[in-house]
């Protein structure tokens, strides 16, 4: 704003040019700008996360990051607005001082925008990336061939970190590509070179290609996901985590194994869709089979009934009947169908109750005592005869 005697100043004489106004006078619209711009920036970013970001339960993940997103440019927009501002205050002193000046102050003020919005698009993504993110849970030794159902992530959350990972780049890179051209750099040349680069790089690091190659095929056939258990010929574990190159496998000893993508053969999921456990029962030559197999049926039926259990059952407990009559035993096998990361748990469980039912019913497990008979009387009251003691004659 020019006071009176700048109108003046600024009046050509002659047709000329009319004077700029001088530079005394902005820097007080400067300090008060300085003072005024950051309160509202905080101020907004503060108001727009309360209102958006707190009481709202039952959020899509694309909608907590459109939240983030609003909240990230409530307090943008006031720093480019004062920027703005500040730019439109200081033009006429700036172009007075150089006749670049006012270029060099618009494209500044272009870097920034490209760097806000860069910076935005990056925050949408993030969040959006956390909200689709589950927190993941190793086995800590308790001897489940898997996670429990809600540490399993779905095929979206397991590749999530890799697509974390190349779209916030390829966000980054722009935004820099973006800002050298306003700096008047050439970006051609560069680009190329990149080019060369990444093709001298392929070249020299085949093992590295084929690590990428091989898991980007391994993520398309979802073969496996973070939080399932896999065997993988060699070793064994449940899946902790999954980048571009490698995955990690968590054994059940506590230790962690990092295997390339390049040197997996045949992979072995023990966690997808379901499990049918089979195991065998050795009882006495004399136990009742059809009291047994009551036994057995009702366990299933009360396991299924079960909240801890029930949901996990496909098929229910029950008894497949005699495998094989040994010589001191008779064999009988079980089986059951669930979900797997609950199979080990509901086996365990089941062979407790089974224990204490058999013993409540009198069925009698086959012991491995040897039981020796003998047909000839005759051998056996000598045998006693000889383990009885001898009276002493009278004197």
């Amino acid at each position: 704003m020019l006071q009176k005697h700048d109108l003046k100043s600024a009046i050509p004489v002659n047709g000329g040019e009319p004077r700029r106004p001088q530079p005394s006078m902005l820097p007080a619209w400067s300090l008060a700008l300085g003072t005024f711009v950051p309160i509202l920036a905080v101020g907004a970013s503060i108001l727009a996360r309360q209102r958006l970001l707190t009481g709202h339960l039952g959020q899509t993940p694309l909608q907590v990051a459109l939240r983030t997103l609003t909240v990230y440019l409530s307090g943008a927009a006031a720093w480019l607005f004062g920027l703005v501002l500040l730019g439109w205050t200081w033009r006429y002193h700036v172009e007075s001082q150089s006749a670049e000046g006012l270029t060099v102050l618009r494209n500044g003020i272009d870097i920034i925008a490209i760097a806000v919005a860069g910076r935005a698009v990056t925050s949408f993504f993030n969040a959006l990336f956390n909200a689709y993110s589950p927190q993941a849970r190793s086995d800590a030794g308790d001897g489940n061939l898997a996670l429990p159902a809600a540490a399993v992530q779905t095929r979206l959350g397991s590749v999530l970190p890799i697509l974390r990972g190349f779209t916030l780049g390829a966000v980054i890179g722009l935004t820099i590509l973006l800002i050298l051209t306003q700096l008047g750099f050439g970006i051609g040349p560069l680009l190329a070179g990149f080019g060369i680069f990444g093709l001298a790089i392929s070249f020299g690091s085949q093992t590295l290609v084929k690590d990428i190659v091989s898991g980007f095929f391994f993520m398309v056939e979802d073969a496996f996901r973070v939080g399932e258990y896999i065997d993988t010929g060699k070793l064994k574990g449940t899946v902790e985590k999954i980048s571009p190159r490698s995955l990690q496998l968590r054994h059940q000893s506590g230790l962690l194994h990092t295997i390339p993508f390049g040197t997996l053969g045949s992979v072995t999921n023990a966690s997808r869709d379901w499990a049918t456990i089979k195991f065998s029962l050795r009882l006495d030559r004399t136990a009742d089979i059809e009291k047994a197999r009551k036994a057995i049926k009702k366990i299933g039926i009360e396991m299924q009934a079960d909240p801890e259990y029930g949901k996990s059952f496909l098929m229910p407990l029950k008894m497949q009947g005699v495998d094989e009559i040994a010589d001191s035993a008779i064999i009988i096998r079980a089986k059951f169908t669930a979900e797997p990361p609950m199979a080990s748990s509901i086996q365990r469980a089941a062979l407790k109750r089974i224990y204490m039912a058999f013993k409540e019913a009198g069925i009698e497990f086959a012991s491995n005592a040897v039981t020796v008979r003998s047909n000839d009387q005759a051998d056996a009251v000598a045998a006693i005869a000889s383990a009885q003691p001898v009276a002493a004659p009278a004197a």
